[in-house]
């Protein structure tokens, strides 16, 4: 009986053992064959838009600038007028819009004392978005003249004469620009002339010399060419 009793243990725990084993057997195969769980960091990194476009949002250094915006002033030197002044704003690199002041000092032409001065807005287009432009000049001119007459009979006397003029001038040229925005330009176009009034110091029906006629219907009346040799300034 004792010795049944000792079978029948050994029988029961050698069992045991084996259940026991089997289950972590099947336990580890379990845990072999599931993938780890997705951490916050690793599910994070992999659907996060930033990261995704992070690399083509960043500027990289010594990139050329976006001309949104250029505001400056160009100086230049000119005919019909010598000297010109113009603030100058550039637009998307499409479109420039100026204000300018130009002047002839006084300066004697077949024995006419003559100056000049005009102010004009600018117009210009930029098609190819580069320094090529079309553009449109539209403003005043004022003329003026003086010279001594001699009549016969009388002692000499100082005519004088001054004519102001309505005036649109097409143009073509070309405007760089370089960083940190030093602008140099040309340009050619024709001045012309849009409506004139003129006025005399003398009575009127009192013939005008023609000197003064030939010099103002020159520079007031008629078309004239106009051509910027050179225009230099600055566009930040």
């Amino acid at each position: 009986m004792i010795v049944m009793n000792r079978i029948a243990c050994g029988a029961a725990t050698v069992l045991a053992f084996g259940v026991t084993c089997r289950a972590a057997r099947a336990n580890s195969e379990i845990d072999a064959n599931t993938p780890p769980p997705e951490t916050p960091q690793t599910f994070g990194a992999a659907r996060n838009p930033e990261n995704d476009t992070a690399a083509s949002e960043t500027p990289h250094e010594g990139t050329r600038r976006v001309d949104h915006f250029r505001i400056g002033v160009l100086g230049g030197v000119a005919f019909p007028r010598p000297l010109a002044f113009e603030g100058f704003v550039k637009i998307e690199k499409l479109v420039g819009l100026g204000f300018e002041y130009g002047m002839l000092p006084g300066i004697t032409v077949s024995g006419v004392n003559t100056h000049f001065w005009a102010l004009a807005a600018d117009a210009r287009v930029f098609p190819f978005k580069n320094a090529f432009f079309v553009g449109l000049r539209a403003g005043r001119q004022h003329l003026g003249g003086n010279a001594d007459v001699t009549m016969s009979g009388y002692p000499a006397v100082n005519e004088s004469m001054s004519m102001d003029s309505t005036f649109v001038n097409p143009r073509i040229g070309f405007l760089w620009t370089w960083e940190p925005g030093i602008s140099l330009g040309v340009d050619i176009g024709v001045q012309i002339p849009v409506s004139t009034t003129s006025s005399s110091s003398l009575p009127p029906g009192t013939p005008i010399d023609p000197r003064i006629t030939r010099v103002e219907n020159t520079l007031g009346r008629y078309a004239l060419p106009t051509v910027d040799l050179l225009q230099i300034g600055v566009l930040l």
